[in-house]
């Protein structure tokens, strides 16, 4: 892919793109992946007359959250806008995995192309200069800035309850999500104390708090985010891009955290799904808390 490009605008950085669901974009690069002969009609999504192809597509901006830092990646759509039209009809696609390079910042949308019904096997789906319009999943984006949310509440719990270990690891997806700590539970607590943490979580989202992200200095971000104990190396969140570094800080439940994921706007916004503390786990200098929602342990 080519890399001689500005780093791609991430919308969703900021406090209202991260709830911002399209824009529009230009193409930087499309690079449409050979898969043999016969190859790349899936037949996902696709209407008489329509022949697929896979693609990787690079855009000057996006609404899409790249996979990362713990966040599954967005999906949606991509689609030439009408006026680029040539006659044959609207290109678009369907994006099934977001990745950035971390070295260039640049964002690279992965999926599957769907050809406009009569067009030329040899168009080029997705011309540089091409105006786009991005569209993120909005059922999908929800589900995992819900979840995302959710690990965050983990950590007001758990200063909550009196336990400020640091952070070690968040896992934001799905199929088991947790958050991971230094530090231990003495075993005659861990009942105890997973009980207290399981109210306090409940409480947080109780009281609806309202989620704030804000783009801070590096020093001010380290000030706020190790006010209380020193959790973050805020440094390890800034871009290699940047040549004035700054750091994405998201407040929820009051908690302060170096982070570059989306959010929901208040801890409320958990509450009909059932979001809680499922289980508690300390081995090897390591505690791991469970989260998820629905009856699942």
């Amino acid at each position: 892919m080519a890399t001689e490009n500005a780093p791609t605008e991430l919308v969703h950085l900021t406090y209202d793109g991260n709830f911002q669901l399209d824009t529009e974009a230009t193409v930087l690069h499309c690079r449409v992946i050979d898969v043999g002969p016969g190859g790349g009609d899936d037949g996902e999504g696709k209407e008489e007359g329509q022949r697929t192809v896979p693609v990787e597509l690079l855009l000057d901006v996006t609404t899409m959250h790249p996979q990362g830092g713990g966040q599954p990646t967005d999906v949606g759509t991509v689609a030439v806008r009408a006026e680029e039209n040539s006659g044959e009809g609207a290109y678009s696609a369907d994006i099934r995995k977001v990745t950035i390079d971390r070295s260039t910042g640049l964002v690279t949308h992965a999926g599957v192309a769907c050809a406009p019904s009569g067009s030329s096997p040899e168009s080029d789906p997705f011309p540089p200069g091409a105006r786009v319009t991005v569209r993120v999943d909005p059922a999908n984006r929800l589900l995992l800035s819900e979840c995302h949310t959710a690990g965050h509440v983990v950590d007001a719990a758990m200063a909550r309850c009196d336990k400020l270990l640091p952070p070690t690891k968040g896992y934001h997806f799905l199929d088991g999500p947790y958050v991971e700590y230094k530090g231990a539970i003495d075993v005659k607590e861990r009942d105890e104390f997973l009980e207290r943490l399981k109210v306090a979580y409940q409480e947080l989202i109780d009281e609806d708090i309202t989620t704030n992200i804000q783009t801070l200095s590096v020093d001010e971000a380290d000030e706020l985010c190790n006010r209380l104990a020193q959790n973050f190396d805020v440094k390890d969140f800034t871009s290699p891009t940047d040549p004035n570094p700054s750091v994405r800080v998201v407040t929820v439940a009051g908690w302060n955290c170096p982070c570059g994921g989306t959010h929901v706007r208040s801890t409320g916004a958990l509450k009909a799904r059932g979001w809680r503390v499922k289980g508690l786990r300390c081995k090897k200098g390591v505690v791991r808390v469970r989260y998820g929602y629905g009856e699942g342990k």
